[in-house]
């Protein structure tokens, strides 16, 4: 059992303190109400990027980008090479450029940024999932065929960030980038950044302490994660007890074991500690309300949880959806693939087969919003609570699959 002064030694400790202080410290954005509004987050990215940038960092910070797109990206049509052979100082960015399809739809790309030898394209993606729309493809293949058609021979690259690991686009030419990943390769770099200037600095530590306020149920990025390790190594013995009490416990808000009292006290705190660790400690937090990892259809196949041609079925206001569990050779990974009502894939006008998915609340979404477009209702759903709903043929459901692991 944890004694009090082994709680009083954490509690009061250099390392612990600062984390508290950070977590308190009120940021800018919260205080004008707009933590996780995704226009914003847009147009800080733009900010960030620009060469000309109040930042006085030049392109110091598109090149990390860049970089990061090339560590991501196999096979990126992009190298070092090219990259300090551009004038990147020309690059101008913008948010919200607008334009409209060939089939007469209003497009909005996030984040656009263009030279005569490059074009970036930025899908950003913070509290929302890009939809399909009633269409075949989402909206980010409507950005590239827009690019394409308007671009005058320059490098054009695509990128889709979000806060959601499991979160990609529609379009496979997108390259997916966390907000964890733009903070570790580009904002911290760039704070860490002797040029840096005294106000910029400010906005850069502002949005930082922005990033870890959550998104459902999970912050946007983890920015504490040396500090949070470090507090974890000199108090090993402790944080872990205190997991595992209350983690057993049946309601750690009413019990008064001196674990669950001073996680109660602290839970913020501690629960960014828990999240800040790999998987293979913790990678989430003692209530399990919060989850560093989402787990996708791949997990599930990988640990024999569900096999290749898995049925599933989902009802909804009477109707009836189905889906299988689909392994694609391409990938090498197992996807959720929805059908339609005939038991059929979804295919796109050129024949190829769409509508896979890593999770399930999303796929959902899409299935339910593509039968009410094509029989002409007008009403959409935002968001679906997909491992209730996803059931195998025998009535389990993938939220029972989940914590079978």
């Amino acid at each position: 059992m944890i004694t009090i002064e082994q709680i009083e030694n954490l509690v009061a400790s250099k390392e612990f303190q600062q984390l508290k202080h950070f977590q308190e410290k009120t940021n800018v954005f919260t205080i004008v109400g707009q933590t996780h509004t995704e226009h914003w987050h847009s147009s800080f990215i733009s900010w960030l990027l620009d060469p000309n940038s109040s930042m006085c960092l030049g392109y110091f910070p598109l090149v990390r980008l860049l970089t990061l797109y090339m560590i991501k990206k196999e096979n990126a049509d992009l190298t070092l090479g090219d990259i300090y052979e551009m004038h990147l100082n020309n690059m101008h960015f913008e948010t919200e450029k607008t334009f409209t399809t060939e089939d007469g739809k209003k497009r909005s790309i996030d984040v656009y940024g263009e030279s005569d030898e490059l074009i970036v394209v930025i899908e950003n993606k913070v509290k929302a999932r890009e939809n399909m729309n009633g269409t075949d493809v989402g909206q980010t293949k409507d950005y590239r065929d827009y690019v394409e058609k308007t671009k005058n021979h320059q490098k054009c690259i695509y990128l889709f960030i979000t806060p959601d690991p499991s979160q990609h686009p529609y379009d496979d030419k997108y390259t997916q980038i966390t907000y964890q990943e733009l903070f570790d390769y580009v904002i911290k770099k760039c704070i860490e950044h002797p040029n840096l200037n005294k106000d910029a600095r400010y906005l850069l530590e502002q949005y930082a302490n922005n990033l870890r306020e959550p998104v459902h149920n999970s912050p946007m990025a983890l920015v504490n994660i040396e500090l949070c390790k470090k507090i974890y190594e000199n108090n090993q013995s402790v944080l872990d007890e205190l997991f595992q009490k209350v983690e057993c416990s049946i309601n750690f808000h009413t019990d008064k074991q001196i674990e669950c009292l001073v996680y109660n006290r602290y839970q913020s705190v501690f629960d960014e500690i828990f999240l800040s660790l790999d998987e293979k400690q913790y990678g989430r937090t003692p209530n399990s309300f919060v989850k560093r990892r989402v787990v996708t259809f791949n997990d599930l196949y990988q640990s024999g949880k569900i096999e290749v041609g898995t049925e599933f079925v989902l009802e909804y206001d009477g109707v009836v959806h189905y889906a299988r569990a689909e392994y694609t050779e391409d990938d090498k990974a197992c996807y959720l693939l929805i059908l339609d009502e005939n038991k059929n894939v979804f295919k796109n006008s050129m024949g190829i087969v769409v509508g896979y998915y890593k999770t399930s609340s999303q796929a959902g979404v899409d299935v339910i919003n593509l039968y009410r477009k094509r029989r002409g209702v007008e009403k959409r759903i935002d968001s679906l609570n997909g491992l209730a709903y996803w059931k195998t043929k025998d009535g389990v459901t993938l939220k029972s699959i989940v914590e079978s692991l």
